[in-house]
């Protein structure tokens, strides 16, 4: 059995232990406590990390990307804990201490299997491979799941900023909240409107009164929705309309003379 074959074969049989070794170090520099199952899943996660280590040392290193990405996904669930943004930020704070520790460690146990500089240079080579690919790979899933969550939130507000609030028999409101733009205008023409008709509306108050933004083109479909609604023999309403959020719609080219407009929502209900 040659050095190499050797080395490998020892990092294998001993993973477990190394990677206690490494996470109690990790552990030392950490300004945060973390839960026991995390703590179990880190010398796991790491004793699986240097078997693949063992197991690479004759593969190139194109190989052995596509091999540790999938590894990788195996290997480290993301969904699995969540921590905020500081807790994330202390986690990787010690990151290059550890690393460093890591690399002796590795280049001593290199040494006591009799690989020459040559060997131990490749070894160590294919160490800070495999972790700047686990560091990528890390970024690049969490950058996934913070893009997911980001789409689910802002899915969740824009259908609680565009609610159709029954108010009696017949009547409804629809309070239009925060900056309107083309998603939001098209998630009230898909998912709103349509529950007009469930609700047996045969009158819908639109108020602008809760809108931070709004631009020309959007403001100019939002009014439509009136000759939608007239289609189905809803009559529509328009209210809290402030004197700058008019100013850009009259600029808009938008005829307000064929609309039902009040200055606030009882005075609509007051004109009915």
């Amino acid at each position: 059995m040659n050095p190499i074959e050797s080395y490998a074969q020892f990092l294998v049989q001993n993973a477990e232990s190394i990677s206690k070794e490494i996470v109690d170090y990790n552990l030392g520099k950490l300004e945060i406590e973390l839960p026991i199952e995390i703590v179990e899943k880190s010398i796991n996660t790491n004793k699986e990390f240097l078997v693949f280590l063992g197991n690479s040392l004759y593969l190139s290193n194109e190989t052995v990307r596509e091999k540790f990405i999938e590894w990788h996904k195996k290997n480290t669930d993301q969904t699995e804990y969540d921590f905020s943004f500081d807790d994330i930020s202390r986690l990787i704070k010690p990151y290059a201490d550890t690393r460093l520790h890591l690399t002796e460690m590795l280049t001593k146990i290199s040494k006591n299997e009799g690989l020459s500089l040559e060997e131990v240079v490749q070894v160590n080579n294919r160490l800070s491979y495999l972790l700047d690919l686990s560091i990528t790979e890390t970024m690049i899933d969490r950058e996934r799941l913070a893009n997911e969550n980001n789409k689910k939130n802002q899915k969740i507000i824009t259908e609680l900023s565009s609610p159709i609030v029954p108010l009696q028999n017949g009547l409804a409101i629809l309070p239009l909240i925060g900056e309107i733009d083309l998603d939001r205008y098209e998630h009230i023409m898909n998912s709103v409107i349509p529950k007009v008709n469930e609700l047996n509306t045969n009158c819908l108050i639109i108020d602008f009164s809760g809108i931070a933004k709004i631009d020309s083109d959007v403001a100019r479909r939002i009014f439509t929705i009136n000759d939608v609604l007239g289609l189905i023999g809803v009559n529509t309403m328009f209210t809290g309309i402030r004197p700058e959020l008019a100013v850009s719609i009259i600029s808009a080219g938008i005829d307000f003379s064929s609309f039902q407009t009040f200055g606030t929502v009882q005075q609509a209900i007051l004109n009915m």
